[in-house]
């Protein structure tokens, strides 16, 4: 024997013993007293960064964990690009319904323009003086009092009956809502703003982050409350309490915010923070004007518009009539149009001031009904600049619709500000008071955001601000009333499609959790999962964000998503492209946290495992009576096959299994068990490659704590499904099919069943592959089986021995863990023999002598720089432990040679 061998023996007499060696010579899958070798080295690879590949050589063989439980990953759902720009899906939630829906195609002839929209309420407002109406005031247009109240409203959710006394308010969009001051008067070295009266100093800020923190305080108890409509009401947003920062996120163009701001104004310009232009001023008297009264502009202002529209505009207003009537190219219209804008907005005039408005949208609202798109972007740049509101601003979204519907039109919204209208209009409409609006301002930036291009532009204008801001206004009114309005629910379709294309970007994921889009998303699938089609879109934003991390485990934690999810998955189990989809995303949570399967999660929600159980029965049966074609989505053909959805049912099983308190519990279920045992009896790896792998992983992984079970006919029936499958052309499959024998021949009924079948032959002829992970496992299986007498002299047949030294040559210098496996056969062969020689054979003897000392000699593998080169030292470390589990084994097996004696049988 070598020095290194003697050394090793005196380390190891002086600290093992026969219960050692027992624990170290245990059959293969018993779960240790200590951390495995692979456990060990996957959180040292996750704490320490280590970036090295399985073949590597001081981290061969250790890529993957080759023990134990595992987690199941599978590819997302496909979902094609659709083909057609429309409102809803060719298959609708009620077909009974489908009538009432807001139609993709209609004609705009019937459009007009709605006097009622004219001068005289300014500011977007419809007052009225009776108690029932409401007054639907610009979304961005929030005004703070300035008698001490300090109270932020939502103005388009806010009763008349609440302004019967009005006070006088100061012109403030949220873009200038103020930062907050600590506690001590602002930042250490930051000059604090001066104060004029009781009112701060305003410095601009994000629109919807603004919203958006007005109604965070709302959830930490800032004293305000949640109007009848949703809308926020009386919510204090100066206070010492608050730390936070209204400023807005950072990288959001804010440019089309200061558009919004003509809708605001001041009655009083020595308050203002900013010099508010001559325009900007008339709109703040305006503002002030009692219902019902004229306004009373100077008359100076009254004489430069009237001035301004003779000698400008109405020359234009001409120039478009005559065009109409001699009926010219809709090219000449669309210029005419163009030179229209660009009058106004020369003179300052765009907006709800200019005197002569009306007069200028009933000229454009004529041209309308005309097909070309250019044209009708122009007409609807026009009115959305002068602010349209009611039922106007409902006819110019269904204006935008109609020219978002063909891709070739998404250049018009590439150049110029008609994006930026656009995305003001919607964000000025109330989802619950005009949902019709919303369904079609929403329906144009679902068809934009179809183009990556424009996607990015929306990002940096707040999109997923006003997204989340409009869903949690919708989610707090359903809260409260029980119900939102039919058509706000139609909204919502286009709310959350748009939204499902905003999420398909990567740069999206960090703004989603910045912008609080995830727990907005699992609110909507707790509240609406009764609606089919919000449904659909909802999961399909949670498929895509799941694959996020951070997003996933926000999602996860969220108190409503595994409950709502289970309850989407009883009320819409008919549906698969609803079920592929929620159940992928439940088998990303269940992956990637333990919290997620036990305790708060998944397995404790009532009903979890039944649902599931009875999902993948009824798609297993599906499948089995070939009504594949019947199941397919007509959007996503490709992922909405029985066998697919039982793919990520099976993964949802697998990853929520690992967890130790669960795993048992399933493995307990016959059901379950049964099911599995069908889809591999029903299915072929060749053909179902994914579902025939993910089972038997599934599988690997609920046999795992059957060691404390007693078998039953499962078990057999498992084993007999499983030699069927040997051997098969297909390495993975074998990989994941021996792992589940592993677990297995614990029991000697399948031991028996693998010898009867020739498994053992099959197994030993399989050391002979290329594959490392199939020989790892080939190995495992023997372990468990070389405990039996009776079973080693079929492996002495087949040149076992030898076959296992070949294997200590070939893969084992650097893969300790291998090493060790196949110390751990050789030692179970020899356990009874009395001349350990002669059952080895003397060749053979002496060739595992000179591998095994060569294997133990630490110093000549630590010290290469040819293995380790600069690896860390922890790194190191963590290998070193591998190679002390081996050297243990093998000292072991060398004394046993040497003393050639028989040992009693190991017990399995």
């Amino acid at each position: 024997m070598s020095q290194a061998v003697e050394s090793r023996r005196e380390v190891t007499l002086s600290s093992g013993n026969m219960e050692t060696t027992s624990n170290a010579l245990s059959p293969f899958y018993i779960p240790p007293h200590r951390k495995t070798s692979a456990q060990i080295i996957r959180e040292a690879r996750a704490s320490l960064g280590v970036g090295g590949s399985p073949s590597t050589p001081i981290l061969t063989g250790v890529g993957v964990p080759r023990v134990g439980v595992r987690t199941v990953q599978t590819k997302r759902p496909f979902t094609p690009r659709e083909r057609e720009r429309t409102l809803f899906g060719g298959r609708t939630s009620a077909e009974a319904g489908r009538d009432a829906r807001p139609p993709s195609s209609f004609t705009l002839s019937p459009l007009h323009f709605d006097s009622s929209d004219s001068n005289g309420s300014s500011n977007g407002r419809q007052i009225s003086t009776a108690a029932g109406p409401r007054l639907l005031l610009p979304l961005a247009s929030a005004k703070l009092s300035k008698d001490g109240c300090d109270k932020a409203k939502l103005p388009s959710l806010i009763s008349t009956s609440r302004l019967v006394h009005r006070h006088q308010f100061r012109a403030l969009s949220l873009c200038d809502l103020p930062e907050e001051e600590t506690e001590e008067g602002g930042e250490e070295g930051v000059p604090r703003t001066p104060h004029r009266g009781n009112v701060p100093s305003l410095p601009r800020s994000s629109t919807f982050n603004a919203l958006l923190s007005l109604q965070g305080v709302r959830a930490g108890g800032g004293g305000g409350h949640v109007g009848a409509r949703g809308g926020l009401v009386g919510t204090r947003f100066l206070g010492t309490e608050r730390k936070k920062s209204l400023s807005k996120r950072p990288g959001v163009d804010r440019d089309w915010r200061h558009a919004v701001e003509a809708r605001t104004g001041s009655k009083d310009e020595e308050e203002l923070p900013f010099s508010p232009s001559p325009t900007e001023a008339e709109g703040c008297r305006e503002d002030t004007e009692e219902p019902g009264q004229p306004t009373a502009a100077p008359r100076e202002v009254a004489v430069d518009q009237t001035v301004y529209y003779e000698e400008k505009v109405g020359p234009v207003l001409d120039e478009i009539n005559r065009a109409v009537s001699c009926a010219v190219g809709e090219e000449v219209l669309g210029e005419l149009v163009g030179k229209l804008y660009g009058c106004l907005e020369a003179g300052g005039l765009l907006g709800r001031h200019f005197r002569y408005r009306s007069q200028v949208l009933r000229a454009v609202f004529r041209l309308v009904d005309r097909e070309y798109g250019p044209l009708l972007a122009a007409i609807a740049r026009v009115m959305l600049a002068l602010k349209v509101s009611g039922s106007n601003l409902t006819s110019v979204c269904k204006l935008v619709f109609k020219v978002t519907r063909h891709d070739v039109n998404d250049s018009l919204f590439l150049e110029g500000n008609l994006l930026d209208l656009l995305l003001e209009a919607v964000a000025c409409v109330p989802p619950l008071d005009q949902p019709e609006a919303c369904v079609y301002g929403y329906g144009a930036l679902k068809f934009l955001t179809m183009n990556s291009q424009l996607v990015s532009r929306l990002l940096n204008r707040g999109i997923l601000e006003l997204l989340v801001l409009h869903m949690k206004l919708i989610v707090n009114h359903q809260q409260e009333v029980g119900s939102v309005p039919e058509q706000t629910h139609y909204a919502l379709v286009q709310l959350t499609g748009t939204l499902r294309h905003v999420s398909s970007c990567e740069r999206t994921f960090p703004l989603l959790l910045v912008t609080g889009a995830v727990p907005q998303v699992c609110s909507l699938l707790h509240h609406f999962s009764h609606d089919q089609d919000v449904t659909a879109n909802v999961v399909r934003i949670l498929s895509i964000i799941s694959t996020h991390e951070e997003c996933c485990a926000v999602a996860a934690t969220h108190p409503a998503t595994l409950p709502a999810a289970v309850a989407a998955l009883r009320r819409h189990a008919a549906s698969p492209a609803i079920v592929v989809r929620l159940a992928y995303a439940l088998g990303n949570m269940m992956a990637n946290s333990d919290e997620a399967r036990w305790k708060v999660g998944l397995f404790s929600v009532d009903g979890f495992t039944e649902t599931l159980l009875e999902l993948l029965t009824e798609y297993l049966q599906r499948d089995r009576h070939h009504q594949a074609d019947e199941m397919i989505d007509p959007l996503t053909p490709a992922s909405g096959t029985p066998e697919d959805v039982m793919v990520k049912l099976i993964r949802v099983l697998a990853n929520v299994s690992v967890h130790s308190r669960v795993g048992p519990v399933l493995a307990r279920s016959r059901t379950c068990l049964s099911l599995l045992v069908s889809a591999l009896q029903h299915k072929g790896v060749d053909e179902s490659e994914e579902l025939v792998l993910s089972t038997l992983a599934t599988l690997n992984n609920l046999t795992f704590y059957t060691r404390d079970q007693p078998i039953s006919t499962l078990h057999t029936d498992l084993a007999e499904c499983l030699c069927e499958m040997l051997p098969m052309d297909h390495v993975e499959g074998l990989v994941e099919t021996i792992r589940v024998f592993g677990n297995l021949t614990h029991f000697k009924d399948i031991r028996d069943i693998l010898t009867k079948r020739a498994v053992l032959e099959v197994l030993v002829e399989m050391l002979d592959c290329d594959s490392r992970e199939l020989v790892y496992v080939c190995a495992g299986v023997l372990v468990n089986l070389m405990s039996d007498a009776s079973r080693r002299t079929i492996f002495q047949m087949e040149k076992g021995v030898l076959r296992m030294i070949d294997v200590l040559q070939y893969f084992g210098y650097g893969d300790w863990q291998l090493c060790n496996l196949v110390c751990q056969v050789l030692w179970n062969f020899c356990a009874s023999a009395a001349d350990v020689q002669e059952v080895l054979g003397p060749k053979e003897t002496e060739k595992l002598i000179y591998v095994l000392e060569e294997f133990l000699d630490d110093d000549s593998y630590f010290n290469n720089p040819e293995v380790f080169g600069e690896c860390d030292p922890d790194t190191k470390e963590v290998v070193y432990q591998l190679w002390e589990d081996f050297a243990f084994v093998a000292t072991k097996l060398l004394d046993r040679i040497e003393e050639n004696t028989a040992l009693p049988v190991v017990p399995v």
